[in-house]
């Protein structure tokens, strides 16, 4: 993943846009078809990489999606738009970065593009995070420390830091010299903290967190 994909999305600001389930209505092969403008994470089930992908339209069938990713025709993958939501399918045809994909069975439109929310256990359905390994710094009570950025979404991320913030306070995570974002510490445990960001992230700057260069 590099530069590329920040300008893949550079239309796609909107830190978190919402489908429109009821309207921009079509009929294509009798399935009905949703424009949308939806992140997702996208794995490859061959060798459990994966990255991030914007979708921009979906049918009971399958999705249209733009992907920074090596994929090919006839390749399996899977897709999230919510972090414990995992829908497969496979790569019908690709037109540069763009992607046809069939699911493995048909789904609810509506199902699919299902928004956060209070489970029956009281969890939180969240967006879907990113694992990645980045550098990065910490300020918090004047200090400056480094830590590791293990994941990330829209909305929040955990990092490992040996550095104890107390609870709910608040920090300034900084990528570099370009990107920081301020956050609150929900919760801590040995060397890893959870931390909460004070706005979402658009999709281009997601993309540079999660660059790998």
């Amino acid at each position: 993943m590099d530069s590329d994909l920040a300008r893949l999305f550079l239309a796609s600001d909107d830190p978190d846009p919402v489908a429109d389930v009821t309207g921009h209505l079509d009929r294509r092969e009798h399935a009905r078809s949703v424009k949308v403008m939806r992140l997702a994470r996208l794995k490859d089930i061959r060798v459990h990489a994966e990255c991030l992908g914007l979708v921009r339209d979906v049918s009971t069938g399958g999705m249209m999606i733009d992907a920074f990713f090596p994929l090919e025709v006839g390749q399996s993958i899977s897709i999230a738009l919510l972090d414990d939501q995992e829908l497969t399918g496979e790569i019908m045809w690709r037109d540069g970065t763009t992607v046809g994909v069939r699911f493995t069975s048909e789904m609810q439109v509506e199902d699919i593009l299902g928004k956060p929310t209070i489970k029956k256990d009281g969890k939180r359905t969240r967006l879907p995070r990113f694992k990645t390994c980045k550098p990065v710094t910490l300020h918090s009570d004047n200090k400056t420390v480094d830590a590791v950025l293990s994941n990330i979404s829209q909305r929040g991320a955990k990092i490992l830091t040996d550095a104890k913030p107390r609870m709910n306070n608040n920090i300034v995570i900084r990528l570099n010299a370009s990107y920081s974002v301020a956050a609150t510490v929900k919760w801590r445990t040995n060397a890893i903290i959870g931390v909460e960001f004070h706005r979402p992230l658009p999709i281009a700057e997601l993309a540079k967190w999660i660059a790998t260069n």
